[in-house]
């Protein structure tokens, strides 16, 4: 099968999902998971799904993990949203476009928040493995942009990227995540090329460039999603540390049994931080005149609820 531009693509993909997703409305949200992670405590109700192979000119195989990655499409706490179980990565040798279509076909069909959840390697001692964090930058390491050669997707062909990660929906994501015991650290992420796992050396060098944390996938769905227009937030899993010559050889399995564990914890912070996004980006509502005493009387305290252990640490014990 002949593969079509992305720009094709996202296209024929956005007549297709709406035909098929059932009391289909425009999603707000677009949420991307990584290999490993589950979404069954995710939407409302049990969302419809389409294997993603089903989407103009994507690969049939399985990925390297043995998945078959999947569109999910319902609500999320009343909000329609798409979210993926899976996707592709760059490594399996099949270009960008698989990689980007699923994003930029929920795009064209009204998602303007993208919430990224992936994993990686720590580079920090202070970000043990089973610690979430949400990134404030990354750094691409990939000899290429994916945005090359479909700037036509674009407003402009060179967006600058100083907020590729929307400060204002990561306040939003800090202060929900705090309300079911999660304190995402602010943290840097590297993407580097192949499936393999790095090297002491590699991880060395990722961490001298000022990088908190490795792994292969997130920058370009970064890039793209901003480039778009779209707010863009990033959580990732540090489902390891990053290794050294003292350490264990690092387990592919090991590492997707670490993002399965961790699965509902961030999950229920998602639940919690979608609709304050929305109720935020809502036109203020105008109330009734208060007086004075009335206004001293009021509290505008948000609860926070206690902090949850590291689960891979209870996973231990």
């Amino acid at each position: 099968m002949t593969m079509p531009s992305l720009s094709e693509g996202v296209q024929q993909a956005a007549k297709l999902l709406p035909a098929h997703f059932p009391n289909w409305q425009p999603p707000q949200f677009f949420l991307q998971f990584g290999s490993g992670f589950d979404l069954e405590t995710l939407f409302d109700t049990p969302a419809s799904s389409l294997p993603m192979q089903e989407l103009p000119g994507m690969p049939c195989q399985p990925t390297p993990d043995r998945e078959h990655p999947e569109l999910h499409y319902g609500a999320i706490c009343g909000i329609p949203a798409l979210a993926t179980r899976g996707h592709r990565h760059l490594y399996e040798g099949l270009g960008l476009y698989p990689c980007l279509l699923p994003l930029c076909a929920a795009w064209k069909l009204g998602a303007q928040r993208h919430l990224l959840i992936d994993s990686g390697l720590s580079l920090r001692q202070e970000i043990k493995a089973g610690a979430w964090t949400l990134l404030v930058d990354y750094i691409n390491g990939h000899p290429f942009s994916p945005l090359d050669g479909n700037h036509d997707l674009l407003e402009s062909s060179f967006p600058d990227m100083t907020g590729a990660l929307s400060q204002e929906q990561n306040s939003e994501l800090v202060n929900a995540m705090s309300e079911v015991g999660l304190s995402p650290r602010h943290s840097i992420f590297m993407a580097r090329p192949g499936s393999q796992l790095c090297t002491v050396a590699e991880a060395e060098v990722a961490r001298s460039n000022g990088a908190d944390l490795i792994g292969h996938d997130l920058v370009m769905e970064i890039i793209m999603a901003h480039a778009l227009g779209c707010k863009v937030s990033a959580l990732v899993l540090a489902a390891a540390m990053a290794p050294d010559y003292r350490g264990k050889p690092l387990n592919r399995q090991n590492l997707l049994d670490n993002c399965r564990f961790c699965s509902k914890d961030i999950i229920r912070g998602l639940r919690k931080a979608m609709p304050e996004l929305i109720a935020d980006a809502a036109p203020p509502v105008r109330l009734p005149d208060a007086d004075a005493d009335e206004i001293l009387h009021q509290d505008f305290k948000r609860p926070t609820g206690r902090t949850t252990p590291n689960p891979l640490s209870l996973k231990k014990s």
